[in-house]
């Protein structure tokens, strides 16, 4: 398995708090059968500006304390950016990261309450670079749980969502694992990672996550979600995503999203508002 989203790196946001720690997540995630961890602090203009060489400086040193400990965990170099409308310019100008420094995939996390109405101009911009999104954890965003078809229509322009594996298991409540269980569902979850933040934040551990995907989707398709998937990412190499699923057709595994779309039509209207 492969995690694409970690916060092992440590000091650098509100992840792992020194090395000591980040040793001990590395062999947590050896012992759980993660052959590959992508180290990804936080990018968020006013409070973590991890550059591009910062990061690739940490993870080297992250590489020799590895070796010198024979821990057997390949690392690579990222970041999670939070969503800035100069993410294309700053990634060509070498200011921050892409996955593994490839220039072909970038982790990004949205705003939780807002969705800008112009966030195609920024995923139609990143693909010109040749650049493909993909959207950390977007079963947790409070906007795209009042309005999921935000996220239907970009998986239709081939924007990639990894999803966390605590999701499915309950960690941040119902409603969320239920919206996660409906974004496998529909083909609009392609990857699971961890999002480890330390040894009590959502340890490094996907395996967890890895088995109630295979309850929810079957064991093909959730292999491939934390293995073939996140390897192609990894290496720069192209991604296949089948269509998403309608969000009004019911899947043969469950009537969710039948409950789930009269769920969402009711707390919208509750709010009395659109996103923004």
């Amino acid at each position: 398995m492969f995690d694409l989203h970690n916060h092992c790196l440590p000091g650098l946001d509100d992840g792992a708090r020194d090395w000591e720690e980040t040793l001990a997540m590395a062999r947590i995630a050896v012992e759980d059968g993660i052959q590959g961890v992508v180290c990804t602090p936080h990018w968020a203009r006013g409070s973590f500006e991890n550059n591009r060489q910062g990061t690739l400086a940490a993870v080297a040193t992250f590489k020799e304390k590895l070796e010198a400990l024979a821990i057997p965990l390949k690392v690579y170099p990222g970041a999670e950016i939070r969503l800035d409308f100069d993410v294309s310019a700053a990634i060509e100008s070498g200011e921050i990261l892409t996955v593994n420094d490839n220039e072909r995939f970038v982790l990004i996390e949205l705003l939780p309450d807002i969705l800008p109405r112009n966030l195609e101009n920024l995923f139609w911009d990143l693909q010109v670079q040749r650049i493909r999104p993909i959207l950390s954890h977007p079963e947790r965003n409070p906007a795209l749980l009042r309005n999921p078809g935000r996220l239907y229509k970009w998986a239709e322009m081939g924007i990639l969502s990894q999803v966390t594996a605590a999701s499915l298991l309950g960690s941040f409540g119902d409603e969320v694992r239920k919206f996660t269980v409906m974004l496998l569902e529909h083909r609009m979850a392609h990857v699971i990672a961890t999002d480890s933040h330390g040894l009590g934040v959502r340890s490094p551990r996907l395996s967890p996550g890895y088995e109630e995907a295979a309850r929810i989707v079957g064991h093909e398709t959730a292999l491939q979600m934390v293995s073939e998937t996140p390897r192609r990412i990894i290496e720069g190499e192209p991604v296949f995503a089948p269509d998403p699923l309608p969000l009004e057709i019911r899947t043969s595994k469950s009537s969710f999203w039948k409950r789930s779309f009269s769920f969402f039509r009711t707390r919208r209207a509750h709010h009395g508002r659109r996103d923004q």
